[in-house]
């Protein structure tokens, strides 16, 4: 009866030794789960990258490539925001242009306006997407003695973007003191690649220090696969395919809003802009001169520099349609 009791014993004593095996597992494994990262972003991101604004596409099959006479038009084009700037203000509108007006009919010369689509930010990783809709009526290719109508339709997205570009520089106030000096930074340049999620780019800046004063040469590139003019909207209104264009001096020109160091601006210094602070330029490319003498102390620091430029954008995207009679 003793060696009975003893086996049960034992049989007891090596299930509570499985039992607590099992549980401490069962506690490491919540502790692990509950330290692994949860695969969401916990603070904000660096979201000022790439070189588009909007991106704009007909969806698919609307319309179709072969139409008939009898059919109504309907078109639709899908407006993205790849950038960082919410669009949709007064001025920002898609256009439908590149067929005769006398074979479809009803298409609004006035153009339809583009939603308010928020940009990307640092907690939103992608920017806004909607829809805007054309609708219209096609006349019979009968009555003018017309046996098919080939037409490439055009949509054209015109809107106001912005662009902001930042970066540490260098201030260093006595850059050629003799002798050896501890030194938290060098006075460089700084180059700013990939864009700043906007098809206007800051692309270098190129620093230049001397005593008491630190001058800046700042490099800027359109880099999207559209056509910059002036900011506002009387600008924006000439943008459309149904109104004079753009002229010379209109075209190829941002608006330096501001350029910052410290928080301080230093746009009065910069150089050479028009009386509506607006910069041309050549190419796709421009530079502007601005000086900074507000400098604290006797040693190098870095500080960052902000530069802020506003402008109007063109982009366009082009499908091919085929419209027949019915009979």
């Amino acid at each position: 009866m003793k060696v009975a009791k003893d086996i049960y014993k034992g049989l007891n004593i090596q299930n509570c030794m499985q039992k607590s095996v099992i549980i401490l597992t069962i506690l490491i494994l919540i502790a692990v789960v509950s330290c692994a990262p949860s695969g969401r972003e916990e603070g904000p991101v660096d979201y000022r990258y790439g070189t588009q604004g909007l991106r704009i596409n007909f969806e698919p099959n609307l319309p179709p490539y072969r139409l008939f006479d009898t059919e109504p038009f309907h078109a639709v084009v899908a407006v993205e925001n790849m950038g960082t700037f919410t669009v949709g203000g007064p001025g920002d509108k898609i256009y439908l242009s590149g067929f005769d007006p006398t074979i479809l009919t009803g298409i609004s010369t006035y153009g339809a306006q583009i939603p308010r689509l928020e940009g990307r930010g640092p907690y939103t990783p992608v920017g806004d997407i909607d829809f805007t809709e054309f609708r219209g009526t096609i006349r019979a290719l009968a009555q003018k003695r017309i046996e098919k109508y080939p037409a490439t339709l055009l949509a054209t997205a015109c809107y106001g973007y912005e662009t902001i570009a930042s970066a540490q520089v260098c201030i260093d106030p006595n850059p050629f003191a003799p002798g050896a000096r501890e030194s938290v930074c060098i006075p460089q340049n700084v180059a700013l690649g990939g864009g700043q999620g906007a098809p206007v780019a800051v692309t270098l800046v190129e620093v230049d220090p001397s005593p008491g004063r630190t001058r800046f040469r700042i490099s800027i590139q359109n880099v999207g696969a559209g056509e910059v003019f002036r900011q506002g909207v009387q600008y924006l209104d000439k943008c459309s395919p149904y109104t004079p264009p753009l002229a010379f001096d209109e075209i190829e020109y941002i608006q330096i809003a501001d350029v910052q160091i410290s928080g301080v601006s230093i746009r009065p210094s910069c150089k050479p802009l028009d009386e509506t602070s607006h910069l041309r330029l050549t190419n796709g490319q421009g530079t502007i001169f601005c000086e900074f003498t507000q400098i604290r102390g006797q040693t190098a620091y870095t500080t960052p520099i902000t530069i802020i430029l506003r402008y109007g954008y063109r982009t366009s995207v082009a499908t091919n349609i085929e419209i027949q009679p019915i009979s």
